[in-house]
């Protein structure tokens, strides 16, 4: 059983959990005091078997502010021993694992046997505290997720699952628009429903009506092969999103996009560069939430 303050999904926090953290990450946010004193004797291994840009620099910085000591451990988790017996060597050195890695059981596996708690820095099942510090963003703009339309356009991804499962503490509606064939997995959608989901995931095809009257439009970018000529890229283009389709949704709409963004392709320059994108106000949120993360996990 992974220790009770492990992170692997947004399953793993409650409704009031995760509302005591985003305020934590709002005082995180404007206090800009480093706690150094505080866990100065803690130590947080971090784990990346890909390169990583905002997410390194997140959980550096975030662990930093705590006041804690990051170790480095270059790494791929069942590479070149067991994953229990990396395990047994983290739990005798650290306090807490940062782990960013493709296969999402050897994560859960790792947590599992870990004796120290486990965060999900991004699998392929899911990224939960890069969604956690997006839904902060819409918190701080527009109060509680209760009844908030989240549009996401896009294939099936680890980042749309975890908005989905906001969906459970939560009555956020989340719509994504896809082309046919790259929609939710019927499994886990049920998975949702027995998880005494409050609000509604759906799925559709037609970019206009997906985001008539939502409240956020979230992207992320096309499958590799959609960007160069083909039947995939066809498929896609009809889901570029675009200032019409920022005004098809109103004045008051909020884009936000995972990063990296490749404008032309799943959004417009002008698009992305719209008053109404707020991707980059989002992002300078990513150290003050993983702050709040790394605080909670290390028991704060």
């Amino acid at each position: 059983m992974s220790h009770p303050r492990s992170l692997l999904t947004l399953l793993d926090l409650s409704r009031p959990d995760l509302e005591s953290l985003w305020l934590a990450s709002a005082g995180w946010k404007s206090q800009r005091v480093r706690r150094r004193l505080r866990f100065a004797d803690r130590r947080v291994a971090t784990i990346f078997d890909a390169t990583s840009f905002r997410t390194r620099l997140a959980y550096d910085t975030a662990i930093d502010a705590v006041g804690a000591h990051r170790v480095d451990v270059p790494l791929v988790l069942g590479q070149r021993e067991t994953v229990s017996d990396t395990a047994a060597i983290l739990s005798g050195a650290v306090d807490a694992v940062v782990v960013r890695a493709r296969d999402h059981a050897a994560v859960c596996e790792l947590a599992e046997v870990c004796e120290v708690p486990v965060i999900n820095a991004m699998t392929d099942g899911g990224h939960p505290v890069e969604v956690f510090s997006e839904a902060y963003t819409i918190f701080e703009r527009r109060g509680p997720l209760n009844d908030v339309t989240l549009t996401f356009v896009g294939e099936d991804s680890n980042v749309l699952r975890s908005w989905c499962e906001l969906t459970v503490p939560f009555a956020l509606r989340v719509r994504q628009v896809c082309p046919p064939g790259h929609g939710l997995h019927e499994d886990f959608l049920a998975e949702l429903a027995a998880h005494g989901q409050r609000g509604s995931v759906t799925v559709g095809h037609d970019l206009a009506e997906g985001v008539s009257g939502t409240d956020v439009i979230y992207t992320d970018v096309w499958p590799t092969s959609a960007r160069t000529p083909g039947r995939r890229r066809t498929a896609f283009e009809p889901y570029r999103v675009t200032t019409d389709v920022l005004d098809e949704a109103g004045p008051d709409v909020m884009l936000m996009h995972v990063m990296p963004v490749h404008r032309g392709d799943e959004v417009s320059a002008e698009a992305f560069d719209d008053p109404r994108s707020v991707t980059f106000a989002a992002k300078r949120n990513l150290a003050p939430t993983h702050a709040a993360i790394v605080e909670w996990v290390l028991g704060g």
